[in-house]
This record gives C-alpha cells, sequence and structure tokens, in this order.
C-alpha cells in the first residue's frame, strides 16, 4: 500500500527530480523489507541517481537534483547516530515526567522535538551552503533558524496539498477546506522569508567559490562516507575543512589587478553594460541597461561581477536616461555596495516612472549621485587617464541621446571611447573637437546609422568596434562603414561579452564565443 501510494503521489506530482527520489528510496526499502534482505541507504540513493539520470540526463547539472542528494545523504549519514535511542536517558526522562507531571514531559518532549529539528536544519544548511553560494551566491545565516519556524506551515503545505488532490473529486467540500489551508500555509511560508529578507544582517552576496573547490568538498565527503575506515579524527577533519576554506578563498585575495586595465562589454540584447577595471584596482561599471526583465539583466550583470571576485563598484556611470541604460541599477544595488553613481547635468530633468524608480533605489541604497561633464576627470590610477568628453555643463539641446556621458579611456598609449547613445546634435558638437584616435570603440545607440557612423569613424579611426546588441541591432551597412575605416567589428549578440586588455602597451581583443 504505502508504496503504490508513493508511486501515485509521484505521477500527480508530474514525476519531479526529488519526487523520483523518494519514490525509488521508499520502493527499495519496501521490497527489501518485504523479501527479507538487508537495507542499505546508501545504495537505495545511488539507485535512484541512476533512475533520475535515466529520465533526463540533463539533470546532471540541475542545482536543485544537486541540493536535493546532497541534503538526503547528509541526513542519511549523520542524523542516525545524532538520534540513536539512548534506554538510559529515556528511562530518565520518563521518571522525571512522572515525577514533574504530564505538562512538564510535553513540554521537555516539544523542547527536544525542537531542537533536533534545529539540528537537522543545521546540518542542511552546511552541506548545501557551498552550493548554495557557488549557484545563487548568497549567504543566509538567517536560513538556519527560519526552517524551524517554517517546519510548521511546511508540513501543513504539504499534507493540504495532499489532501486537494485526494478529496478533489471524492468529497468536493473537504477539498476545498484543504485548498484554502494549502494557500493560507503558503502565503505564511512566502510572507515569513519576505519578512527574514528584509532584516539586516539576513543574508549577504557573495561571489561564492569555485567549481573545482565545491567538487573537492563533496568528493571528500563522499569518500569519507564510503570508506569509515579513512575517516581521521575529529579534530583533523575539522582542520582539513579550515585548510580548504581557506585554498578556496586564497585566489582571490592573491588576485592582482593592479598593472593592466580591463574592459568586459557584457552581452545583454538590446542594452549596454561595460564593467571597467582599472589599473589602480578600482571598479567601475559604465551603464547597466537592456530592453528585457531588469531582473534577468542584473542576474547576468552580476554574475560576471562575481566571477571577477567583485563585491564592491566604485563608480557606476549612466550615461543618460534611456532605461535600456540604467535599469538594472536597483537590482544591482541589492546585491552589491557602490561608491558614486556619476551621472549628466539633464539626466533628472524629465522624469518619469522608470527614474523616479532609480531615483528612490537611489536614495534606500545611499549611493551619493554627483554630476559629470565635459572635461571631468575621474580617479584612474597613475598613468590611467579617465575624462568626460560630453556632455557640456549645461547639456546641448535635444533629447536624451544627444546628452550621453562620453568616456576617454587611456593606458599605456592605448585608447578606449564609451559614447553611449551618442547622436545629434551632440554628436556635431563633439566631431567639431579635435580628433581623437582610439583603438577601443563602443558604436553608439547600438550600432545606428544615426549615430553618424562614417563622420565618427573619421573622427577616431578605431582598431576595433563593439556593437552593444542582440542580433536584432545588426546593421550590415554601419559595419561596413567601420570596416572600410580599418576596424574590426564584433556584435555582443554574435560573439557574447567581449574583453579587452590592455597591458604592458599591448591590446588584446577577445569574444566569449571567439571573434567572428
Amino acid at each position: 500500500i504505502v508504496a503504490a501510494a508513493t508511486v501515485l503521489y509521484a505521477v500527480l506530482t508530474d514525476a519531479r527530480p526529488p519526487a523520483i527520489r523518494a519514490t525509488i528510496l521508499v520502493l527499495a526499502m519496501c521490497a527489501s523489507t518485504y523479501l527479507g534482505r538487508p537495507q542499505s541507504a546508501f545504495n537505495a540513493l545511488a539507485a535512484a541517481a541512476v533512475v533520475v539520470l535515466a529520465v533526463n540526463p540533463a539533470h546532471l547539472f540541475n542545482t536543485g537534483v544537486h541540493l536535493s542528494f546532497v541534503a538526503v545523504a547528509g541526513l542519511m549519514w549523520f542524523a542516525p547516530g545524532w538520534f540513536a535511542a539512548d534506554p538510559e536517558r529515556d528511562r530518565l526522562n520518563r521518571l522525571l515526567a512522572e515525577e514533574r507531571g504530564w505538562l512538564w514531559g510535553a513540554w521537555w518532549a516539544w523542547w527536544r522535538f525542537l531542537l533536533r529539528l534545529t539540528l537537522i536544519g543545521l546540518l542542511i544548511w552546511l552541506l548545501t551552503l557551498p552550493l548554495v553560494t557557488a549557484r545563487f551566491h548568497v549567504f543566509p545565516p538567517a536560513a538556519v533558524l527560519l526552517n524551524t519556524v517554517l517546519w510548521i506551515p511546511m508540513a501543513l503545505a504539504l499534507v493540504s496539498g495532499f489532501g486537494v488532490l485526494v478529496f478533489g473529486w471524492l468529497l468536493p467540500p473537504l477539498a476545498v477546506v484543504s485548498g484554502g489551508c494549502c494557500n493560507g500555509s503558503l502565503w505564511l511560508l512566502e510572507s515569513c522569508v519576505e519578512r527574514t529578507r528584509e532584516m539586516p544582517l539576513s543574508h549577504f552576496w557573495v561571489p561564492g567559490p569555485a567549481d573545482w573547490w565545491i567538487l573537492g568538498v563533496y568528493g571528500g565527503l563522499a569518500v569519507l562516507a564510503a570508506f569509515a575506515s579513512l575517516r581521521p579524527p575529529r579534530r583533523w577533519c575539522i582542520a582539513i575543512l579550515a585548510l580548504w576554506v581557506a585554498v578556496g578563498f586564497a585566489p582571490w585575495a592573491l588576485r592582482s589587478r593592479e598593472g593592466r586595465l580591463q574592459c568586459t562589454f557584457l552581452s545583454l540584447g538590446h542594452g549596454c553594460a561595460v564593467l571597467v577595471e582599472l589599473p589602480s584596482g578600482q571598479t567601475m561599471l559604465y551603464d547597466a541597461g537592456q530592453f528585457a526583465s531588469p531582473e534577468f539583466g542584473a542576474r547576468s550583470v552580476a554574475e560576471c561581477l562575481w566571477s571577477r571576485g567583485i563585491t564592491h563598484l566604485d563608480a557606476v556611470v549612466l550615461s543618460h536616461a534611456d532605461a535600456d541604460h540604467y535599469n538594472l541599477l536597483p537590482a544591482l544595488l541589492e546585491r552589491f555596495s557602490v561608491g558614486a553613481i556619476y551621472v549628466s547635468p539633464v539626466m533628472f530633468d524629465d522624469e518619469n516612472r522608470s527614474l523616479a524608480a532609480l531615483r528612490q533605489a537611489l536614495r534606500g541604497a545611499k549611493v551619493p549621485v554627483r554630476e559629470v561633464f565635459a572635461n571631468d576627470r575621474l580617479r584612474g590610477g597613475e598613468g590611467c587617464l579617465v575624462e568626460v568628453v560630453h556632455p557640456p555643463p549645461r547639456g546641448v539641446l535635444g533629447g536624451d541621446n544627444a546628452n550621453s556621458i562620453v568616456l576617454a579611456i587611456e593606458y599605456q598609449g592605448r585608447r578606449i571611447l564609451l559614447p553611449g547613445d551618442l547622436e545629434w546634435p551632440g554628436l556635431s558638437d563633439m566631431l567639431a573637437e579635435e580628433p581623437w584616435d582610439c583603438d577601443v570603440l563602443l558604436a553608439p545607440h547600438h550600432g545606428s546609422r544615426r549615430s553618424n557612423p562614417p563622420g565618427l569613424a573619421a573622427w577616431c579611426t578605431p582598431e576595433w568596434v563593439i556593437v552593444s546588441g542582440g542580433l536584432s541591432d545588426y546593421q550590415a551597412e554601419t559595419e561596413a562603414t567601420y570596416r572600410a575605416a580599418g576596424g574590426q567589428v564584433l556584435l555582443t549578440g554574435r560573439v557574447g561579452a567581449v574583453r579587452v586588455v590592455v597591458e604592458e602597451g599591448g591590446l588584446e581583443v577577445a569574444g566569449f564565443l571567439g571573434l567572428r
């Protein structure tokens, strides 16, 4: 009966990997009991893994599947030893309950239950922490106690949800009651998580360890679980773990960015975000926006920053007031600390709902906002010049694009020009100045012909032109113009993120998917 009910439940829940894992475990235990064969929890878990991968081999790369199996394996290994029956202690507790009354006995039993529940939650939290920090980049200390608090509504949600499945066709009124209980339990779960998330120190955003470090952690635990004879004393286990943690943090601590300039043009579809790592070790983000889900785009930018071990941005420069150049910033401010935000003098002249949301996010993060204009300079370190070329102090007549902040970065004789969405009449003003030969140009306005590619190519004669946009932004005429001027054109929608490195006077340009 248990085996049949478990299989039915797995089918009703669309046979997701956790349900398949649980089903195989239950079937293995039922079969061993029925046949009188010895039970092996880890063999059953291995069989469950084989079945899950046979159903869909792609689950091998599914973080949710990894977390599920790690948690269950940890419980199989540690929980039996922690909670093994102790006849002497149980007899003493019964005597105390008889002497002090049933109320004390009930309270003691409830306290022991909560303590065990908290220990189990702490165990799962510790075992899954490497994966959580690596894949979701969050370190949540509040989750240890929150797991204990959420046990009751979670259990109610599971039981009442199953009641909906059982009574839906048999006793509809009971199904309605079960559904209401399930909805209320889920609401309580989400509310508790949201309230906890808003509490200070409840969680921290972190870069997370490298994959080789995670393999070392779980590979080592697997060896210790499989071969009891290899297990060292407990103090040695703690020392080995501490050493491995130090090894994991060493690459970030020893990495030095000094002595070279690196710019990464991210691939965000129709949008723009350029990570600038200055020779001084400081970091700057030029624009952060796209025409798509801000949360999705912010995750892409955050992943890039974390992959570089960056948790703090010294500066963010927002070129102008188009949403596809700034709408990712509110979400990024939740994950990273920022030293200052630089905007043009006309950034907030024509405020709309998007700009109001940006202003609110800036106030909430308490980040100073400073205006910059032509001839201003940002600190780039010794030998590195970061200068604002445009707009003038009062801006120019025209729209937001015409007042885009244009940054010129020069280091070791190499030059990079970041012009945002600059177009007429602001572009005409810039082209009226002395020509400024550059090595790398971010094509204005995602390669649009309205940004005068012939005039700009003649003015700055770039060797490389990066078009920040999707395949729909590709314009053959623009590419032909820049190529005719001697430049190589890379579209981020085609080659992925483009990394430009200036070191010892050399220039290296590479696309994530290769140069095509």
